[in-house]
């Protein structure tokens, strides 16, 4: 399978470098079949490059201009179908190139089903995942493979204890259950605002030099902050907390993110605003680590 992308100009924060030169390749990756409440994730993509291109690349909280310091590329939007297994594996498919290669693989969601297809591609990653939701049922509406499963699917291959979920503050009773039998390392929103990034140093010693993949689900945020998601759930993150977290993994091998969830019809642009913003600080974290 040769997936193919829809070109778009300018990509992610308007910085497109040559492939060949690139530590980080973006893609695009409009999936948006299995919502169960909001649909239009798939505007979420051209909605967060359009937002990173008004947004300064110079971040004072690190000292870093990420235009000068780190080369990236953006390949356009993911070509996809209606047949999610189809487009599972060109998802999977276009993550195991970007890893072949050398790059680091920045997804722009899109739902977060994209994820358990993201993940296929990587042998061996601690995920640290942000987000309202475990996303771990079994099933959900019929389906094993959908945006509240996506973090069960992930399990069908990956040990419990490689997963560790900050921000959770919704789940179902037997999620709750499967969580405490596998000892899956669980942060709520309210340990987060306890404890603040003094979470994160035990997250640090808990995944040490070991590679590691982010998934940010921008529902994480509390909808005060992030009104345009799939499923908003109240007593969120402030974007200030998200992104103090987020600084505080500087240091962990990040091998590839993605920012999923984004639905741009619900809000006049502040969460793709907010999205492109944790992006930047990611992109920020990896120009002082080496290619």
């Amino acid at each position: 399978m040769n997936p193919e992308y829809t070109p778009v100009e300018p990509g992610f924060g308007g910085m497109q470098g040559a492939y060949e030169r690139a530590k980080v390749v973006f893609v695009g990756i409009p999936m948006d079949c299995t919502s169960s409440y909001r649909s239009g994730a798939r505007f979420g993509p051209s909605r967060i490059r359009e937002a990173s291109i008004n947004m300064e690349t110079y971040l004072p909280s690190l000292d870093v201009d990420v235009y000068e310091t780190v080369n990236i590329s953006d390949l356009g939007d993911l070509v996809l179908s209606s047949d999610l297994t189809k487009d599972g594996m060109s998802v999977t498919e276009t993550v195991k190139k970007l890893i072949g290669d050398g790059k680091i693989p920045g997804l722009l969601g899109g739902e977060h089903t994209l994820t358990c297809f993201a993940l296929r591609a990587f042998d061996d990653v601690y995920v640290l995942h942000f987000d309202a939701h475990r996303d771990l049922r079994d099933e959900y509406l019929g389906s094993r493979v959908n945006h509240a499963t996506v973090m069960r699917r992930v399990l069908d291959r990956m040990k419990p204890e490689k997963l560790i979920q900050l921000g959770i503050r919704s789940s179902s009773k037997e999620e709750a259950e499967f969580a405490r039998e596998k000892g899956i390392r669980t942060y709520t929103t309210e340990e987060i605002l306890r404890s603040g990034t003094e979470i994160m140093k035990e997250v640090r010693r808990v995944v040490g030099s070991s590679p590691v993949y982010l998934t940010i689900d921008i529902d994480v945020l509390d909808p005060a902050f992030a009104p345009a998601v799939s499923t908003p759930e109240p007593g969120g993150l402030s974007t200030v907390d998200l992104l103090k977290l987020i600084r505080a993994t500087g240091g962990l091998e990040i091998k590839g993110f993605d920012v999923v969830e984004v639905t741009p019809p619900f809000d006049s642009g502040n969460t793709a605003f907010a999205a492109s913003k944790v992006i930047y600080e990611i992109l920020g974290l990896l120009s002082t680590t080496p290619p």
